[in-house]
């Protein structure tokens, strides 16, 4: 399977001025949610994704919400079908202000001393990836690695802090903190920050007067 072009054929890669939900500004975003109609797709997306993996003795599969979800629990039936081992499925829900949170009943005790696997639509600024490293961690699990669908350029299983790192493909673009986005990238030219993709509606409601205004991508 060509992931990179599946992507593209489903609308999930665009280009403008995006929020991340790490709170940095974006060239470019990766959108998973059009391709997650595409069962069959997703699915097989989820098993390159594991198939490495299959040597690791994973015992449970972890996601954030929301876009990736369904890799957590495409991820544990396919981890089976290769290993003929029971694998679970869990995720960490979002919370506010940002970052992330283990709040069901039962998946707490599906991490505790268990080897995970973490699972990733797309990692940009690696925000939400080492935030499920850092939960794994705190309930007591040992992480064993990411697999990612798609990856932005400078993610690396050193950078996240993992001992493996499997991306699909690569969707580059450029990342700007805030305040460097004021002084060098698209805010500095009054880019209109896409609100209906990301986090931008986040943004707009704290700077309703940024001089640049606010777009829609999606169709009604």
């Amino acid at each position: 399977m060509d992931v990179r072009k599946e992507l593209e054929a489903k609308g999930c890669i665009y280009s403008g001025h995006f929020v991340g939900i790490s709170g940095n500004h974006l060239s470019g975003y990766c959108n998973i949610d059009p391709i997650l109609p595409h069962v069959a797709i997703v699915s097989q997306m989820t098993a390159l994704l594991v198939e490495p993996f299959a040597d690791q003795d994973v015992n449970t599969v972890i996601a954030p919400a929301i876009g990736a979800i369904p890799l957590s629990q495409w991820g544990p039936y396919h981890l089976e079908k290769l290993t003929d081992q029971t694998v679970l499925g869990v995720w960490a829900d979002k919370v506010k202000p940002r970052g992330f949170a283990i709040e069901r009943n039962g998946f707490a005790e599906a991490l505790k001393g268990k080897r995970v696997l973490i699972l990733e639509d797309m990692v940009n600024q690696m925000f939400s990836v080492r935030e499920m490293v850092r939960l794994v961690k705190e309930a007591g699990g040992t992480p064993v690695g990411v697999g990612a669908i798609a990856a932005n350029k400078g993610v690396s299983a050193e950078a996240i802090g993992v001992p493996k790192l499997v991306q699909l493909c690569s969707v580059e673009y450029d990342a700007w903190s805030p305040e460097d986005c004021q002084m060098e990238g698209l805010c500095s030219r009054n880019v209109p920050i896409v609100e209906d993709i990301g986090h931008g509606d986040e943004f707009k409601a704290q700077h309703p007067d940024y001089p640049g205004g606010y777009t829609k991508l999606l169709t009604p």
